[in-house]
């Protein structure tokens, strides 16, 4: 008799702690506006410490995610594609790949990104040259209504 009592008061407490507790609703966030002009294709070069050259194409999409595709040269030539997110604020665009590896790139009145160092100011290289990505594609304009 024991063990029954003792065998229901345990289904009793396994399927309490098994109910579906319902998670409050989040909260409508703000949607975060992306310019039209920053989606597209950009390539260049950017510095690489333990490498020849590093040459880089990253396209940004309109749902803020972005493919990274980089070649490193070195001895052999090694292309990596990487994925990740990318956020548009002050006048600048802030890369988060999924790597780990972060990149700030200022975006200049032509519509190239620069890339920014450490302390937000442009990079330049030892001769004086600036790191950017030149947009060589350009999203094309969605028709009214059409969805992607």
């Amino acid at each position: 008799m024991k063990r029954i009592v003792l065998a229901t008061l345990c289904m009793g407490l396994f399927l309490a702690g098994c109910s579906k507790e319902e998670p409050a609703p989040l909260p409508e966030l703000p949607k975060v506006e992306i310019p039209e002009t920053l989606v597209g294709l950009y390539s260049g070069r950017l510095p690489c410490e333990n490498c020849k050259a590093r040459g880089v194409r990253m396209e940004l999409a309109e749902d803020s995610t972005l493919l990274f595709v980089q070649t490193l040269m070195t001895d052999t030539v090694k292309v990596d594609s990487l994925r990740g997110k990318y956020s548009f604020g002050d006048g600048k665009v802030s890369v988060v790949l999924d790597d780990g590896l972060r990149l700030n790139f200022a975006v200049d009145k032509y519509g190239a990104l620069s890339m920014l160092t450490g302390a937000g100011t442009v990079y330049l290289d030892e001769n004086g040259m600036k790191a950017d990505l030149i947009k060589i594609i350009t999203a094309p304009k969605k028709k009214e209504g059409e969805v992607k």
